[in-house]
């Protein structure tokens, strides 16, 4: 027998890129926080815990009470505009001041980390970065307010990934057709990267259970670090307007909670009934297309060195916009601790 056969890839998969990159990643949905509630939540490898004031005010702090480190979100209670722990009844304001306790003044040294928070179409999101740095820029609000719309439902998936994976498919149409089913992928709009902020639009045509033929939808991607991302969807037939978000964020070095909300542009109140079934349905579809990216991406693994083709889009271009997140994630006990600059000793 003669010729060479082919050999195994040699190329091994490559490390993934550093675990937390720098942006502003969710944890959560406003309506989940309501006024006078406590929830804690993972983010970036360690615990952190929200607080919503009685006047509305939402705040993310260190679980850990700096008095003798009791957690806060065990037990803690808000008492008016303070966050009280459970163990001493210390007060912190929403900028981690210690503002009572039951002994009279305050320790210096009784101070809350604080991360800086925003909430954006109906999502909590903090900033991280690898250095304890404060937010440089900001996610980029729609013109629409958010009484235009009707509050968001969602979903939250845990799985075995990466946020720049999962940013990724909006730079990846070859998967639209292949995995999703997908027909006539249209790029209305190239790629285009701003700083921190990537847009893209394009049109498919899509199949479904209610409709004869297939039904023609325009998505309007706005991308804002490798946190979040908003897609305005427009089904030009029917008149409808939904916008998706979609929130990875990194909870230990290999796992992600991956946010997934949905929301219709109200018509009027004689189109309540429809505009509500609709976003019920469309965000099932939502969440069961997205089912299909994790098991993927739970079995994958990240090649620094992809085989690209010509199909697959801009790839190339979005994982070297992608690069500006990671530096200075050299220094893993920082990068471990969001809370690492603002702790006052």
């Amino acid at each position: 027998m003669s010729g060479a056969r082919n050999a195994i890839d040699s190329r091994r998969p490559a490390p993934t890129p550093p675990p937390y990159p720098q942006g502003w990643y969710a944890v959560g949905f406003s309506r989940e926080l309501r006024a006078g509630s406590v929830l804690t939540r993972q983010f970036m490898g360690r615990e952190i815990v929200l607080f919503r004031t009685a006047s509305g005010r939402p705040a993310a702090v260190q679980a850990h009470c700096p008095h003798l480190g009791a957690h806060l979100g065990r037990g803690g209670v808000v008492m008016g505009e303070n966050l009280r722990c459970p163990f001493h009844g210390f007060q912190f304001d929403t900028t981690g001041s210690c503002a009572a306790t039951p002994y009279g003044s305050p320790p210096p040294a009784a101070r809350l980390g604080v991360l800086e928070l925003r909430e954006v179409c109906g999502a909590l999101l903090l900033f991280h970065d690898p250095l304890g740095a404060e937010a440089t820029w900001e996610v980029t609000a729609p013109e629409q307010l958010d009484r235009e719309w009707w509050p968001v439902g969602h979903a939250t998936l845990r799985h075995r990934g990466h946020p720049q994976e999962v940013t990724e498919n909006s730079a990846d149409l070859g998967h639209l057709t292949v995995l999703h089913g997908f027909r006539n992928v249209e790029v209305l709009e190239p790629l285009r990267v701003d700083g921190q902020r990537l847009h893209t639009r394009y049109a498919i045509r899509r199949r479904t259970p209610f409709l004869p033929g297939s039904l023609p939808l325009e998505f309007d991607v706005h991308v804002d670090g490798l946190g979040f991302s908003r897609v305005e969807l427009t089904m030009p037939t029917l008149g409808w307007q939904l916008r998706q978000l979609v929130l990875p964020t990194p909870i230990d070095r290999d796992r992600l909670e991956l946010r997934l909300a949905l929301t219709v542009r109200r018509r009027g109140r004689a189109w309540a009934g429809p505009d509500l079934l609709l976003q019920r349905f469309a965000l099932h579809a939502f969440v069961s297309e997205v089912r299909a990216d994790i098991a993927i991406w739970d079995h994958k693994c990240y090649l620094g060195r992809p085989a690209l083709a010509a199909g697959d889009g801009p790839i190339g271009r979005y994982r070297k916009w992608a690069q500006q997140f990671y530096q200075g994630d050299s220094e893993p006990d920082t990068a471990e601790n969001p809370f690492a600059s603002s702790e006052v000793s």
